[in-house]
């Protein structure tokens, strides 16, 4: 049995082992490794179930999918696989911000005479 997690499925305890370069390679680690909010829940659930299944079958090479599909609740899908990558050495990732552009205030004006205007500036007069 290969050393990893113990987690507890359905109230058995699983030793589920950490990514291995073999199940890295895999398109879903795409999916998975993306911030949280840029993949849409069900792509998500299908490809953590991938690796998460890929994961099992290091140890349990007798489970079946449809009998790893019985025991995984989906409520607990997100929080073991964020578990797995962290226990691989996958840096956690903040959700994506998009960035707003950044605008400089404008000057206030005014139409008010009395107003100081600053040295070097024009001056009018209604003087006639």
């Amino acid at each position: 049995m290969i050393p990893g997690a113990s987690i507890n499925f359905g109230g058995t305890e699983y030793t589920v082992p950490p990514i291995n370069l073999r199940i890295s390679y895999l398109p879903e680690m795409d999916v998975i490794c993306k911030p949280e909010g840029e993949v849409a829940f069900l792509d998500y659930v299908k490809a953590a179930s991938t690796v998460l299944f890929a994961l099992f079958q290091r140890n349990y090479q007798d489970m079946t999918r449809d009998q790893f599909n019985d025991i995984v609740d989906l409520p607990l899908l997100r929080p073991v696989m964020a578990g797995m990558l962290q226990v691989s050495g996958y840096a956690a990732r903040p959700l994506a911000v998009k960035a707003e552009p950044v605008s400089e205030p404008a000057e206030p004006t005014s139409s008010d005479s009395s107003t100081v205007q600053p040295d070097g500036s024009p001056t009018t007069s209604s003087t006639g």
